[in-house]
């Protein structure tokens, strides 16, 4: 998680600071696949060294839990032996972690894990003895008080060890681990923006949506709607097989012209689910008060994820939010086109946003 060297899960796991200087690679572990990427320093800045990925059959993860510990264990071996990995930044999923905006009365730094400890369970549903939580300083005394202002994100410390537990044997060593829509933003919201954006990652199982706000993450929630939710209305409403709707869903795109009605019709009540969800969180963004103060006016809303690149989906969202709405640069922090290309598809590397920020946390 972000600041691990000086608190927070990292410390609590691991003994720093030896690993922290290794060479890692970004490792993302869904429900249904797990992806890695590795950087190199080029001469004109960081190149992809490399990336690969694994299928997860369904049912070994659920929501971001492990359910068949034993079979995903199985699979991570397999991953390093055939990738040759070692050190690796590893994501936790969203689902599974609280991320809440805590303002501390001003203690020196020593004493602040103490303090949002303290007051951790008037805030989430885990007792503070069975949970893990890093934290982000934002604001050292706001506009009202000298309070600390810090962004807390907690995770149940039985379902941290269980990912944990998961290396044990298979020869990769976790240097760090991260919030999975920390690392996604990290790669596709550049580094000098202080605006608020929202970041839409459409999975195959699931949509994890992040608001960012000056530079950090404040909020997340999951939509259980995914590229599978789509191809799965495609398969019903066209009578064809899985693999034939997956076809389809790649060649046609929103539209009500004739060629692509058949399909827009197919997926319209998915997509809408989609959209009402997204719009709620909007809406919930701009009402909400920390303090009495408002927060900012989410700016754009960037899409990313294997499921954003459904051919139309970017005009069908921005006709029906009221936002910008653009496709994901996964690079745009990583190097400039005019300097390198990367040797990944861009729609492949739309999939590969968390890894990217993952990898990119390693070159800081």
């Amino acid at each position: 998680m972000t600041h691990i060297k000086e608190h927070g899960l990292l410390t609590y796991l691991f003994p720093p600071p030896k690993f922290l200087t290794m060479p890692s690679a970004g490792l993302d572990i869904s429900d249904r696949r797990v992806r890695f990427l590795e950087f190199v320093k080029g001469k004109k800045g960081l190149e992809v060294k490399r990336f690969g990925e694994m299928e997860i059959p369904e049912g070994i993860i659920v929501s971001g839990s492990i359910k068949r510990p034993e079979e995903l264990h199985s699979i991570l071996s397999k991953f390093r032996e055939k990738y040759n990995l070692e050190f690796v930044r590893v994501s936790l999923p969203e689902e599974r972690a609280y991320l809440v905006k805590m303002e501390i009365p001003n203690v020196s730094i020593g004493e602040l894990r103490d303090s949002i400890a303290f007051r951790l369970e008037d805030h989430v549903p885990i007792h503070a003895s069975e949970a893990v939580f890093d934290y982000q300083i934002i604001q050292k005394g706001n506009k009202k008080t000298n309070n600390i202002e810090v962004l807390v994100s907690v995770f149940a410390e039985k379902e941290v060890r269980g990912y944990v537990d998961m290396f044990d044997g298979t020869g990769m060593i976790p240097v760090s681990f991260e919030i999975e829509a920390q690392a996604i933003t990290r790669a596709v919201v550049p580094f000098e923006n202080k605006e608020a954006c929202m970041v839409v990652d459409i999975g195959r199982t699931r949509t994890g949506v992040s608001i960012l706000s000056d530079g950090v993450v404040r909020f997340t929630s999951t939509i259980d709607v995914g590229s599978e939710t789509i191809t799965n209305a495609v398969e019903k409403s066209f009578s064809v097989t899985h693999e034939k709707a997956e076809e389809i869903k790649n060649s046609k795109k929103i539209s009500k012209s004739t060629a692509d009605k058949e399909f827009f019709l197919a997926t319209i009540s998915t997509l809408s689910i989609l959209q009402d969800e997204i719009n709620k969180l909007y809406i919930y963004w701009h009402t909400y008060r920390q303090g009495g103060e408002k927060e900012k006016k989410i700016k754009k809303l960037i899409l990313c994820g294997g499921g954003a690149n459904l051919k139309g989906l970017e005009d069908y969202l921005a006709a029906n939010l009221r936002v910008k709405v653009e496709i994901a640069n996964p690079w745009v922090n990583v190097n400039s086109f005019d300097n390198y290309v990367p040797d990944i598809h861009f729609s492949k590397a739309l999939g590969y946003t968390a890894v990217i920020g993952l990898a990119l946390h390693s070159t800081f």
